[in-house]
């Protein structure tokens, strides 16, 4: 077990991880499934994994990086293994208004916010903003408040 438990020890150095990540990486190292589970309830006891504080430092980190919506953000923390009960509860606070206007500041598009009008430019604009928009994850109704007002 000590060799099992310096492999995750170092998988944790260079980042906080979920249970789930740990558990991939010590699946691929080929350790039984019982010395996982020792080494998993080990760390948890240690404070050294813990889901729910996992998935509030990868939004507040994501969003202080690149400002992500919470659609992105799901499917991210998903992919690491998270339950839905931890995500929720990263997200509660998200304020997905302020976090689109953020984003649009970052890429200095915000200035040149072109609100939907008659001439093709501004259309093209207005399309392209949504779009950037879009792919970070922000749920349209939140994309046309911010580039309409």
């Amino acid at each position: 077990m000590a060799d099992s438990l310096q492999i995750a020890l170092h998988f944790l150095k260079f980042r906080p991880r979920s249970v789930f990540e740990v558990e991939q990486k010590l699946k691929s190292k080929k350790i039984s499934e019982s010395e996982i589970k020792k080494i998993i309830a080990t760390l948890k006891k240690n404070g050294l994994l813990d889901d729910k504080k996992f998935a509030k430092m990868w939004v507040r980190d994501r969003n202080l990086l690149k400002p992500t919506g919470s659609f992105l953000l799901k499917l991210e923390l998903k992919r690491l293994g998270l339950s839905d009960v931890d995500i929720e509860s990263a997200l509660h606070d998200q304020n997905e208004e302020e976090l689109a206007r953020r984003t649009l500041e970052s890429k200095h598009r915000y200035r040149n916010v072109v609100r939907l009008g008659s001439t093709a430019a501004s259309r093209r604009d207005f399309q392209k903003q949504a779009a950037f928009l879009q792919r970070r994850g922000f749920p349209t109704s939140v994309i046309y408040k911010i580039l309409k007002n």
